[in-house]
């Protein structure tokens, strides 16, 4: 659990220094609109990237590869025992999500102050959707949830769990976001992702083997 520790922490540090910045340099009223707008923006987007990399590692690489263990076996294993997200410890469950936030946020510092008040906005919430997405997905699993995660379930403001049974219902194959899930309905029915599964498989990376039961 140590790298999943320092990937949180780091994230946390990163993510800190980036909001106080906004808080700094966001003076005008405009600049206080142009944070709200990120917000919906920086959702949608961590609904996306949650549903193209899920999709990535339920469709190729093994579980047993380096890669796999520490990606692709969490994404597998709950498909085999839904309720597995449940019983995951808080740096088990949002390491990874950190771990991969990292390259963009010590971009953000190292860049450093100016630019687009806009941009930075949407590129704190993203890490903060994306930081939340393994918490939700496991909420839209858990048998008891808080009262607000249901009112949020409910109002369709997070994964709700009937959009999410979807996935699980369909093989797998489909309703791949679990931000939001509000960008399942629209990527399926454009069949956005057996596009990616076809363009993936031309670059000659192979589908993995089913391993276990859906």
């Amino acid at each position: 659990m140590l790298v999943e520790a320092c990937a949180i922490t780091a994230f946390a540090a990163l993510a800190a220094r980036l909001a106080a910045r906004l808080a700094r340099v966001a003076e005008q009223p405009a600049d206080w609109i142009a944070v709200a707008a990120a917000l919906p923006l920086a959702m949608v987007l961590a609904d996306f990237f949650s549903g193209l990399v899920h999709w990535f590692f339920d469709t190729f690489l093994k579980e047993d590869s380096a890669l796999g263990r520490m990606f692709v076996a969490p994404f597998r294993e709950h498909h085999r025992d839904p309720m597995a997200l449940t019983r995951h410890g808080f740096l088990e469950l949002n390491g990874n999500s950190c771990l991969v936030m990292l390259p963009l946020l010590g971009w953000a510092e190292w860049r450093g102050p100016g630019g687009s008040i806009f941009a930075a906005a949407t590129l704190l919430f993203l890490a903060l959707g994306i930081l939340a997405t393994n918490q939700i997905h496991a909420w839209a699993h858990a048998p008891d949830t808080p009262p607000l995660i249901r009112w949020l379930q409910r109002r369709r403001l997070v994964l709700a769990p009937l959009v999410h049974e979807l996935h699980h219902r369909a093989g797998h194959d489909g309703s791949y976001c679990v931000t939001m899930g509000w960008l399942n309905p629209l990527l399926d029915k454009v069949r956005f992702f057996r596009a990616c599964e076809r363009l993936v498989a031309a670059l000659g990376l192979p589908r993995a083997a089913d391993e276990g039961p859906a």
